[in-house]
């Protein structure tokens, strides 16, 4: 039965228009659900994902079904939270994007109200915080991938009509905050590209003020608690958070001098950019 599920699965997400509808929707769902923290790959990343995305973007499930399934995705974020190298990560992760599927469908078929999109920031925000599992991919059960797709929930919160400028404000908080952290995990996998485009859509939004970006950019200038990056030799996490920072914020300036859909003062946020990283520079800018 194992390889004829799979079969068929295959050929499901092998042509999208063959995706069934109506009774299998509700029969398959469950399954694919529970996929969502599989350690096969093919399971959670190839089927289960896609699938699930596939069904949300086209309409299959009621308003009240996608509550539902929110809740449940909201509480598998708290599953094994706290732990570091397990396989409780995948649920967490997979979970993250579901949510992200369901922001961007709200976005443009609204069916959440206000409260209830702000809870889904404050999870997201909660869960980033304090996520210890910052594996990338994981070589055999493949990506895990926390922090690229916490980022990609709050880039799409961040398109949110109920997000104004406090709570764009705590999304950005939220970013800092994480690449600030000493941690133990270099970010390899194109985490900085996906922070930083959740950033450049908060950006875009135009209702963060320009005090509150000149503060933001000051708190990379160096590390919490400390004058300067210069102690960075002295200290493994404060020397990977210094990476993850430097890394973060050449992404977002790149995005904000290469898109086509650049956010209002565009050139005044690269020159707080540039600012923040001479800042951060430990003597190589001045180097003759």
């Amino acid at each position: 039965m194992e390889a004829v599920d799979r079969g068929f699965l295959r050929f499901l997400v092998s042509a999208e228009n063959a995706l069934p509808q109506g009774e299998w929707v509700a029969e398959l769902t469950p399954e694919l659900l529970s996929w969502l923290g599989s350690v096969d790959n093919e399971l959670r990343d190839e089927f289960a994902y896609p699938i699930l995305a596939a069904w949300i973007e086209r309409g299959e499930y009621t308003p009240d079904e996608l509550r539902a399934m929110a809740r449940r995705m909201v509480g598998n974020l708290e599953v094994g939270l706290g732990e570091d190298g397990t396989d409780s990560v995948f649920l967490r992760t997979f979970s993250a994007l579901i949510l992200m599927e369901l922001v961007s469908y709200d976005n443009a078929r609204p069916f959440l109200d206000e409260d209830e999109v702000l809870e889904l920031l404050d999870s997201g925000l909660s869960y980033l915080r304090r996520e210890r599992d910052l594996r990338g991919y994981v070589q055999g059960p493949g990506w895990a991938h926390a922090v690229a797709h916490t980022a990609d929930l709050l880039m799409m919160l961040a398109r949110s009509r109920h997000a104004d400028a406090r709570e764009l404000e705590r999304l950005l908080d939220g970013i800092a905050d994480k690449l600030l952290e000493p941690v133990a995990a270099v970010y390899l996998y194109q985490e900085d590209e996906r922070l930083a485009y959740a950033a450049l859509t908060v950006l875009r939004r135009g209702l963060v003020s320009r005090e509150f970006l000149t503060a933001w950019f000051g708190r990379f200038a160096r590390p919490p608690g400390y004058d300067s990056w210069r102690p960075v030799y002295t200290d493994r996490g404060l020397a990977t958070a210094r990476m993850n920072a430097t890394s973060f914020l050449r992404s977002l300036y790149f995005q904000l001098l290469l898109t086509t859909d650049p956010p209002a003062g565009r050139a005044e946020t690269l020159d707080a950019l540039v600012a923040t990283l001479r800042h951060m520079d430990i003597g190589f800018y001045d180097l003759t």
